[in-house]
C-alpha cells in the first residue's frame, strides 16, 4: 500500500490532475480497498466516545468500570472485552444479550465506531474497526438467524 501510494504522489506531482481524478484512479488502482470511506483511528475514536457517552454509558459506566451486582450485569470493559471477535461485538450490540438491551438501529459507522473506541480505551489497545468489518458481520449475522 505505501508503494502504492509514494507511486500516486510521485506521479500527481509529475502530472497536474484534479483531486477527484486521484481519488478515481486510488478507488481503480485499489478495488479492494474503498478509498473514500477509510475512517481515521481518531476520527472513528472521536465518533465512538459520543455513541458510548449516550448509549453504552449507562449501565458500563463513563470509564467502563461496568456494574455488579450478585452478577455480570454490565461488564468492566477493559480487558473483559477485548478477547471477543467484532462479530460476537456485534452481536451482543445489534441482538442483545442476557441483561444487555439490542441496538439495532445504530449503524454500521456508528457500531464501528463505538467497538474502536471501547478496544481503544479503558486500558485497551487492540486498533480500528470498519465499517466494512461490521456490514459483514451484520450480514453473516442475519443469515444465522
Amino acid at each position: 500500500m505505501f508503494r502504492m501510494f509514494t507511486f500516486a504522489v510521485i506521479l500527481m506531482l509529475a502530472t497536474p490532475v484534479s483531486v477527484q481524478d486521484f481519488d478515481n484512479w486510488i478507488a481503480i488502482l485499489s478495488p479492494n480497498e474503498t478509498a473514500l470511506n477509510l475512517v481515521s483511528q481518531e476520527v472513528s475514536i472521536a465518533d465512538g466516545t459520543s455513541v458510548y457517552r449516550n448509549q453504552c454509558s449507562r449501565c458500563h459506566g463513563r470509564n467502563g468500570e461496568g456494574q455488579w451486582y450478585g452478577h455480570d450485569a454490565a461488564p468492566r470493559l477493559g480487558e473483559n472485552i477485548t478477547h471477543l471477535t467484532i462479530k460476537e461485538v456485534v452481536a451482543q450490540i445489534t441482538q442483545g444479550g442476557s441483561y444487555m438491551p439490542p441496538f439495532p438501529r445504530l449503524t454500521n459507522r456508528e457500531i464501528a465506531a463505538v467497538i474502536t473506541y471501547i478496544w481503544n480505551s479503558f486500558g485497551n489497545n487492540k486498533g480500528i474497526v470498519t465499517e466494512e468489518e461490521i456490514a459483514k458481520n451484520r450480514k453473516i449475522l442475519s443469515v444465522q438467524k
